[in-house]
């Protein structure tokens, strides 16, 4: 598990939207966020989808962060470059905790082909795909 997650993703506050990254291997990441009721993404004591999609972003971020960590290299900034089949269940609340999975699909050259996924506890928030196109 790592909690250092500013170690991992070039954002900082009030933008960060994960908290611990709780496993990952070569091709997969999974993250928590717990959703306070100061963030910029709530509306109505809800959590918004520009802040899911942010949370799958930053999920995927910190996956190239703890790679780059590894190898003790600077952390590299993305751009999500395209968003498809984006489908948003329910939106959570304040005080819940997104459970967030990417799974790597494609790599070439500085970009990145990934499928997100949002829980909260088992039931699905959210499910994506992004190309993700890394400044090298």
């Amino acid at each position: 598990m790592i909690d250092d997650i500013k170690s991992l993703i070039p954002q900082r506050e009030p933008i960060i939207m994960l908290d611990k990254v709780v496993a990952y291997s070569e091709n997969f990441i999974e993250t928590l966020f717990y959703i306070k009721n100061d963030s910029v993404f709530i509306e109505d004591d809800c959590f918004q989808p520009s802040g899911i999609i942010e949370n799958i972003a930053q999920s995927a971020a910190a996956k190239l962060g703890v790679e780059q960590k590894k190898c003790k290299q600077k952390i590299s900034l993305g751009y999500v470059a395209a968003i498809k089949n984006l489908d948003i269940f329910f939106l959570p609340q304040i005080k819940n905790t997104l459970r967030t999975t990417i799974n790597i699909t494609h790599r070439m050259n500085n970009i990145i082909v990934l499928r997100g996924n949002s829980f909260l506890e088992n039931d699905a928030i959210a499910k994506c795909e992004l190309k993700v196109f890394i400044q090298s």
